[in-house]
């Protein structure tokens, strides 16, 4: 299945998933990508699902973004989870992970990508991140974030 504006994959009885924040109320996700529709269909997934989202359309908005919400700029008190789009122009996903582990900022990471590779996977893992793979389906998305919120022991 693939995620799209148009596709609705959740039936009407379908229990949302929630995780509470470590900090307060429930999780923030911070989400970016250069596609306007994919960026609005997975923050509308995820706020369906008890997530607050935030977005961000490139890699320098993004790490802009990281910033202005931990200044309060922004109406997210911190970020419990980011979701980034690999290809974007300007700085990639990962580069922009790069840039936020270098600032040493530890938040869990998914790196969404439509080009998954041994190189791109390894370089996700040494930043701490897990591969999405796009396409994807709503469910799936939401077990990903799920599993990324989940305290590892």
């Amino acid at each position: 299945m693939h995620l799209d504006a148009h596709h609705q994959d959740v039936t009407e009885d379908e229990e949302p998933i929630t995780v509470r924040s470590s900090r307060l109320g429930r999780a923030r996700v911070l989400i970016a990508d250069d596609d306007a529709d994919m960026r609005d269909v997975v923050s509308e997934t995820l706020r369906s699902s008890g997530y607050f989202t935030n977005s961000a359309e490139s890699g320098f908005a993004f790490i802009d973004s990281i910033v202005e919400i931990e200044e309060g700029l922004r109406p997210m008190d911190g970020v419990d989870l980011v979701l980034i789009d690999n290809r974007m122009p300007g700085m990639s996903g990962l580069d922009a992970l790069r840039a936020m582990r270098g600032a040493d900022r530890w938040v869990p990471a998914i790196l969404m990508t439509a080009y998954p590779s041994a190189a791109v996977e390894a370089e996700a893992r040494r930043l701490h991140a897990v591969v999405l793979p796009k396409p994807f389906d709503r469910e799936t998305l939401r077990r990903a974030v799920l599993d990324a919120l989940l305290p590892r022991t």
